[in-house]
């Protein structure tokens, strides 16, 4: 299997384990050192962005990553995209409309998701 498609079946499982809340998949996705900004601009490392998740604070109800551009530099993979959905964050439904950075580091020989970033497409 090409790094390519491990990076588009992690994106996949990524998005899965976000709706179904399964912090123990995304535990072992990301990075210790992950940092996780929200389209809002909230910056979180991994164990806040997990622990609210946990906790029902981020609830994603509907998820879609879409033209994924995803680029393989040695160690590396970065990925821009569109991403689509709902989610409701502390109580409050939000729509989701953002363009989106990812960037993958392999370590050890095992990719794992260093770095998050939204941000939000204007309404027209």
């Amino acid at each position: 299997m090409s790094d390519l498609d491990v990076i588009v079946e992690l994106e996949e499982r990524r998005r899965k384990a976000m709706l179904c809340t399964d912090v123990t998949v995304l535990d072992e996705m990301f990075v210790d050192d992950l940092s996780y900004t929200h389209s809002n601009a909230v910056t979180e490392c991994k164990a806040l962005y997990l622990e609210r998740l946990a906790a029902g604070h981020y609830d994603y109800r509907e998820l879609n990553f879409l033209d994924q551009d995803i680029r393989i530099v040695g160690d590396a993979a970065l990925i821009t995209g569109h991403m689509t959905g709902e989610v409701v964050i502390a109580g409050q439904l939000r729509k989701l409309n953002s363009r989106t950075t990812v960037v993958w580091i392999r370590r050890d020989g095992r990719w794992q998701m260093l770095t998050f970033h939204s941000t939000p497409i204007p309404a027209v």
